[in-house]
């Protein structure tokens, strides 16, 4: 239930909260007062396209604030979104800056017009003119009597939507799996080939950094070769007469020296360990030298080798790891292509068992329609004629689809005979705006608690109509209000004697501004509001008599409903 509404800044009002109550609320006011505007506000609140000229002249954005009684569907919407919430109230704002830009926000956290537009869905229903528009939208017209079927038509709808979705999502996993069995032998020959090609280079993990290293030096062996040919030169010499030999003679040299002094002896040694260090390196470079293997064709096969690697590394992967695990996928892949038949046919299988459960539960379901469209027709037949559209007929056309929808596989058609013998025709070919929104008000009468909307706004309800039609709307709005907040802009005084709270909304002149006011008024004031929608500019003591005795009327019939609705 809306409880306030504030509006700051918006069009010509400059700041006003606007409280509502449970059961009948009415707008009243001179023509040209702004009554429009709140339903503006209302709409812009909800989620409606935002328009810079919203602003009022000379500020700098517009601010409405909607609070309301929140109810469980909305609690678990912002859970599940992750907005902040209260266990008894929610309000909902929008800003409209005058550069043209739009916040929403929910609980004073920011969030999207599409979150704004999904709250209100559970919280208010708008009824003008063009809102009426989707009664004629054939999905709606669905809508509309699968609530008025109750429970069971609900829960089987919900069965059904299961189904499409899963039959859906199925449809698609055999597309791609068709698609796969269309390119199958392709796909397997390509798959089987790159398996293949890495089976037969036959990588070993570490093979090519292991020949990266060799091929680095096969390709400077030469300049190895030559180093230690010098080595083995220097070392042994040509006729055994290198460094390794000379070294040795001077130690033998110093030995027999030794007796004319013994110091001598310390170079002898000396120079005999130069020689065990220097015999064993030349034996080292010698042992080293005779394992250089200058054979060009170990420096061929190493470079085709790298070649080969580095051909796979630039398909598959750039490393060896990489590669094997890019096999091991083509493998995981080409198992897959090779057991798409049986996949397929499986699936297949799958999607007609799906298909028949659909069916049969869309039987059930149309059985279901078709039992409550003859009750909803009836229902409607009645409060139509309450409406004063006593020649007007109502009739629900069921016609059989053949392709699976998300609500079964009935299309709808709500159709209207408006005058006697005359055939029936869709809604949207035949009636007026304020023919459609006196519909509204008696589909809205057929589904009673049943439709769960809290608060329900009308606007131009009473297009079009008066005296006793006017009459009995202002009966249908006050038995409508015992369900749900109702909410409506009148200029019909048949109409607003109904409210259990009456606001009035007027327009003055101030500091050469024009601005808008509206405040809840007194039992008096509503007398002499009611006098003004009766009389006009004159107001005469029949005119007085006559409001009173309108007002004293609809009170009585109030208790009525009341009384009916407690039972």
């Amino acid at each position: 239930m809306l409880f306030e509404l504030h509006i700051k800044d918006f069009i010509l009002i400059e700041d006003v909260k606007i409280g509502f109550e449970q059961g009948f609320n009415t707008i009243t006011g001179e023509t040209g007062a702004g009554k429009s505007m709140i339903l503006g506000a209302i709409d812009l609140v909800s989620g409606e396209q935002a328009n810079k000229d919203s602003v009022r002249i000379g500020a700098d954005k517009t601010l409405i604030s909607a609070s309301f009684y929140t109810n469980d569907k909305v609690n678990l919407y912002l859970n599940e979104m992750g907005i902040a919430c209260d266990d008894d109230i929610v309000i909902l704002s929008r800003e409209v800056q005058a550069k043209g830009k739009s916040i929403s926000r929910i609980n004073g956290q920011v969030v999207t017009l599409n979150h704004l537009k999904e709250i209100t869905k559970n919280l208010i229903q708008i009824h003008g003119q063009n809102d009426n528009q989707t009664l004629l939208i054939r999905e709606e017209q669905l809508n509309l009597l699968d609530k008025f079927g109750g429970t069971e038509n609900i829960r089987t709808r919900q069965q059904i939507q299961h189904l499409f979705n899963e039959i859906r999502t199925l449809r698609s996993e055999i597309a791609l799996l068709e698609e796969k069995s269309y390119d199958r032998q392709r796909q397997t020959d390509f798959l089987s080939f790159q398996i293949e090609e890495i089976d037969n280079a036959k990588l070993k993990i570490g093979e090519d950094l292991a020949l990266e290293k060799e091929f680095e030096l096969l390709t400077h062996l030469g300049s190895i070769v030559e180093v230690f040919e010098r080595a083995t030169g220097w070392l042994s010499g040509e006729y055994g007469d290198g460094a390794v030999s000379e070294v040795s003679s001077i130690a033998n040299a110093y030995s027999k020296l030794v007796h004319y002094d013994e110091s001598l002896d310390d170079f002898s040694k000396r120079f005999k360990e130069i020689y065990f260090l220097m015999d064993d390196l030349s034996k080292d470079v010698v042992d080293y030298k005779s394992k250089l293997d200058q054979d060009p064709e170990r420096l061929e096969w190493v470079e085709r080798r790298l070649d080969e690697i580095n051909h796979l590394k630039s398909k598959y992967g750039k490393t060896i790891e990489v590669i094997f695990d890019l096999k091991s996928k083509f493998q995981t892949e080409l198992d897959a292509y090779e057991n798409v038949e049986e996949q397929l046919k499986s699936e297949m299988q799958r999607l007609e068992h799906l298909l028949k459960e659909y069916s049969n539960i869309s039987e059930a379901l149309t059985s279901l329609r078709l039992k409550a469209s003859i009750a909803f027709e009836e229902a409607l037949q009645k409060e139509l004629i309450e409406l004063n559209m006593k020649e007007t007929s109502f009739k629900i056309e069921l016609s059989k689809l053949y392709e699976p929808t998300a609500h079964g596989l009935d299309d709808i058609e709500f159709t209207i005979s408006t005058n006697i013998g005359q055939p029936y025709r869709p809604l949207k070919k035949v009636v007026s705006g304020g023919e459609l929104s006196r519909i509204m008000l008696g589909i809205k009468i057929v589904l009673g608690k049943m439709d769960a909307i809290p608060t329900l706004v009308f606007d131009e309800i009473d297009t079009g109509i008066s005296g006793v039609t006017a009459n009995v709307v202002g009966e249908k709005l006050a038995k409508l209000s015992s369900y749900s907040q109702v909410i409506i802009i009148t200029h019909l005084p048949q109409i607003a004697v109904f409210s259990d709270h009456h606001l009035l909304i007027e327009k003055n002149v101030e500091d050469q501004n024009t601005l808008t006011h509206i405040k809840p008024i007194t039992s008096k004031e509503v007398e002499n509001e009611i006098n003004r929608l009766v009389g006009g500019l004159e107001v005469t003591e029949t005119t007085s008599i006559h409001s009173r005795e309108m007002i004293q009327t609809a009170h009585k019939k109030k208790e009525l409903f009341k009384k009916e609705h407690k039972k």
